[in-house]
């Protein structure tokens, strides 16, 4: 449950919380041509293992709960970000501002994790590693990867706040790409791009502060199609990120939303 070189401060792992495991199961693999494998969780269920056509890790998928599903909380990725010490780490967030959904707990011998909400309401994990470089899947898939997660974007009501907790959190650093109307942030990890954040618009009026995933595909338009043909459906795109590449924002059977993006050139 880490990322390749278990950098402190990246996205590491993701999750899906689904109602139709098995539904979700097929089609993401028309969509992405994951793999999977299952092991019995500690508290009841299964967790399903998701590695590429290559077999190297991406993240787990697991049956909501009902206590969640009770709460309204909507079928959903969770996304993991890689630090080395999780209760201190839990107890930094509490002081900056956050609150703490679940307190430090291990994952078996694979590590410790815990489940944070930022002051503008974004839920997010924290994982510690524990398997001396190695993680519960095997070796993580790279970015470039079809169907691996690629990049994370936060949608806040408060973009200065948002990153002045995360900066104090994790040390993350930024940079400001104009957007026309509009400025994206992107968050920088020791040096390296790995996600952005970005006011949510108007038109999104209602949704709250959430983490969303974006999925490398080698081809946007045939995933797509893809998508459509298989119960999902594109709330938008494919459309351009000038000298980046093209993404879409799409919506799962199940309700999930999720984002492809295509490398330019590839």
């Amino acid at each position: 449950m880490s990322d390749q070189k278990l950098v402190a401060g990246n996205f590491c792992w993701i999750d899906f919380a689904t109602p139709d495991p098995d539904g979700a199961k097929i089609f993401y693999q028309k969509v992405f041509g994951w793999k999977y494998s299952e092991t019995p969780m500690p508290c009841g269920g299964i967790y399903t293992m998701i590695s590429t056509v290559n077999g190297d890790g991406v993240g787990g998928l697991f049956l909501m709960p009902d206590e969640m599903k009770q709460a309204g909380v909507p079928p959903h990725i969770s996304n993991y970000i890689e630090v080395d010490n999780v209760d201190g780490f839990a107890k930094k967030a509490s002081d900056l501002g956050g609150t703490i959904k679940m307190e430090p707990f291990d994952i078996f011998d694979y590590g410790r994790m815990t489940v944070v909400i930022d002051p503008a309401g974004a839920h997010f994990s924290l994982w510690q590693s524990k398997s001396n470089g190695s993680d519960c899947e095997g070796k993580m898939a790279s970015r470039e990867t079809h169907g691996m997660f690629c990049w994370q974007e936060l949608m806040t009501t408060n973009v200065d706040r948002a990153e002045n907790f995360y900066k104090d959190l994790l040390g993350w650093d930024y940079s400001t790409m104009d957007m026309g109307d509009k400025n994206y942030t992107l968050i920088k990890n020791q040096g390296d791009d790995i996600g952005g954040i970005m006011m949510l618009p108007p038109e999104m009026k209602g949704v709250p502060p959430h983490w969303g995933t974006y999925f490398t595909v080698t081809n946007i338009d045939e995933t797509i199609a893809v998508i459509n043909d298989s119960g999902g459906n594109v709330l938008m795109g494919p459309q351009d990120i000038p000298e980046t590449g093209q993404f879409a924002v799409c919506k799962a059977p199940d309700g999930t939303a999720f984002c492809l993006f295509q490398y330019l050139g590839s």
